[in-house]
């Protein structure tokens, strides 16, 4: 079939009519649109819930500085853990809004581009504020806040209390918080949310919650089962109960493991009316020191016929965690030297006082029954050449059944009530006796935080199970322990003070005041809740000083330490 040319050329201008006719119609239509469009913000669009749809570009810059600037200074409550609440003011942080850059974000201004065009007509939705950070000010908090996140790592405690029963105290693990951690918390809740998690990490301690349970089954609780029944053959015989047990077992921490010893002197002294009992025994005597005024005066030793304290030990020890019938011993009763004889006591007499020191303290009467406590438990202790005086095993564990009062302690960089506050005050005291006496410093822990009753860094805290207050006895002569509580009273301030009698191969102990640098600075905490106590700031610092022992006029030997006090932060209850 044949095509008439004509027909065909007449087609082609049509459809070249209608698409030129659409392409111009699409051009007119664009245009139209980049004309609506124009420089307004896009339709329907918000900003952190402020509409700024459809106004322009200045409008909606002050819309957004009114709308969102007070915004910034209502805090955030940084969460940590489930311990800490820190609120951060986001102003305060370097934190604000970037109006100007928001409403570009948005897509306000003219644009050929087809997308934008659409955009602007149709509408657009919620867009993200542009934030401007200060640097200056969110390095400074997001490090303060980091540094109030920190927590040393606590082993789990295991101790007996007042009815052999055993106790746990729980571990706490370490936390770190990085700056970065903090400064991504507070952005991301920033005109979103009034509270936010910062992340942290936590690392266990040597020994754990669940290692302090196991050690408890496996060997705390068979320890104090029941009692030991005890033979002594003619003699009769006697019961090691868990009480006694009990009162001579320490709790310690070695190669990462919990331990229980039983200490032979203690259990010897727990079991001594017990053993009292038995036929033919008549206890003898060590030699010893008694205060009376002035100068110690020698008690003479006296030879017995008892059980020994090395029998009994070796006799208990085996059975010690033996279930049911199984706990039994036998001993014997023999003579018994005593082991530090007159003549001992002679060679080790004291000749005066070596060292000395005096705390002031504020009245409260947890503070005049807690240092009254101590000051019973440690007068007259004698500590012989080479021994070692440990806090927690003179005085005990600090709880309400050996009359210990509710005081209040450090916990972190706060204080807080609990049984047994105000002790360290005693530890303090006895610290300083024992350093400006040159006795060998075994064993100390300064504060976390300063205060001013205290030379810094020259001062010592104690927590029954894990830290302690020891020195040892390094001299040839033996020290005898004085120790007096003045109580306090209302306006009136109390003081305790601590002597110790022996015989020092030095002339004296020289300790100038100890120096501060590198002071710190807390900040500002809101807490709410019952157990919310406020506090007032403090600054932190590094506290140096030395002791120097002088001999024949000269020093013959120094030793130098070192302290960094936290500051502490402000507290405010909601």
């Amino acid at each position: 079939m044949s095509v008439d040319p004509t027909m065909s050329t007449r087609r082609k201008r049509i459809a070249a009519a209608v698409t030129g006719g659409v392409v111009v119609l699409a051009g007119a239509t664009y245009v139209a649109g980049y004309a609506a469009a124009g420089e307004n913000v896009p339709r329907r669009v918000t900003v952190a819930g402020v509409d700024v749809g459809g106004m322009g570009r200045e409008e909606a810059i002050r819309t957004l500085e009114a709308q969102l600037g007070p915004r910034a200074k209502e805090p955030v409550k940084l969460t940590i853990g489930d311990d800490l609440e820190v609120p951060v003011v986001p102003a305060d942080a370097g934190v604000s809004v970037d109006a100007a850059a928001t409403v570009d974000a948005t897509g306000a201004g003219r644009s050929w581009s087809p997308a934008h065009i659409w955009r602007v007509l149709v509408g657009g939705g919620e867009t993200a504020p542009v934030l401007a950070i200060d640097r200056t000010a969110m390095d400074r908090t997001s490090t303060q806040v980091a540094e109030q996140g920190k927590r040393d790592a606590r082993n789990a405690a295991v101790a007996y209390d007042d009815k052999a029963k055993t106790q746990i105290e729980p571990a706490v693990n370490a936390r770190a918080v990085e700056p970065a951690a903090v400064e991504a918390a507070l952005v991301g809740a920033f005109l979103r949310t009034d509270t936010a998690a910062v992340q942290a990490k936590e690392t266990e301690p040597e020994v754990t919650s669940a290692e302090a349970e196991k050690f408890r089954t496996d060997w705390a609780d068979p320890a104090v089962s029941g009692p030991i029944r005890v033979s002594a053959g003619d003699a009769g015989s006697f019961e090691v109960t868990p009480a006694m047990i009990a009162k001579a077992t320490t709790f310690s921490v070695k190669d990462g493991q919990l331990v229980g010893k039983v200490d032979p002197k203690r259990l010897a002294q727990a079991a001594k009316p017990a053993i009292g009992r038995l036929k033919g025994v008549k206890e003898g005597q060590d030699a010893t020191w008694q205060l009376g005024g002035g100068k110690p005066s020698i008690v003479p030793s006296k030879d017995g016929t008892s059980v020994s304290r090395d029998d009994l030990y070796k006799a208990v020890q085996p059975v010690l965690t033996a279930k049911g019938e199984a706990r039994k011993a036998s001993v014997a009763v023999t003579t018994v030297p005593a082991e530090f004889t007159t003549e001992d006591a002679k060679k080790a007499d004291v000749a005066g006082v070596i060292g000395q020191f005096t705390t002031n303290f504020p009245h409260a009467d947890y503070r005049n029954t807690n240092l009254g406590l101590v000051a019973s438990k440690i007068n007259g202790y004698v500590l012989l050449p080479g021994e070692t005086f440990s806090m927690n095993d003179v005085v005990g564990q600090r709880n309400a059944a050996s009359g210990f009062a509710d005081g209040w302690v450090i916990q972190g960089d706060t204080l807080v009530k609990e049984v047994g506050g105000g002790v360290s005050q005693g530890a303090t005291t006895i610290f300083n006796a024992a350093f400006l006496a040159g006795l060998e410093d075994v064993e100390h822990h300064p504060h976390s935080l300063y205060f001013e009753r205290y030379p810094a860094g020259r001062e010592a805290t104690v927590y029954y199970g894990s830290l302690d207050l020891r020195f040892r006895n390094d001299t040839d002569h033996a020290v005898v322990i004085e120790a007096n509580r003045a109580a306090s009273s209302p306006g009136k301030d109390g003081a305790l003070t601590v002597k110790l009698w022996g015989d020092s191969p030095y002339d004296r102990i020289d300790s100038p005041t100890p120096t501060k640098s590198n002071f710190t600075t807390g900040t500002t905490r809101t807490e709410t809740g019952p157990k919310c106590t406020p506090q007032s700031p403090s600054q932190g610092f590094t506290a140096s000083y030395y002791r120097a022992f002088i001999k024949g006029g000269s020093e013959v030997k120094r030793q130098n330490y070192s302290w960094k006090y936290d500051p502490a932060d402000k507290i405010i209850c909601n």
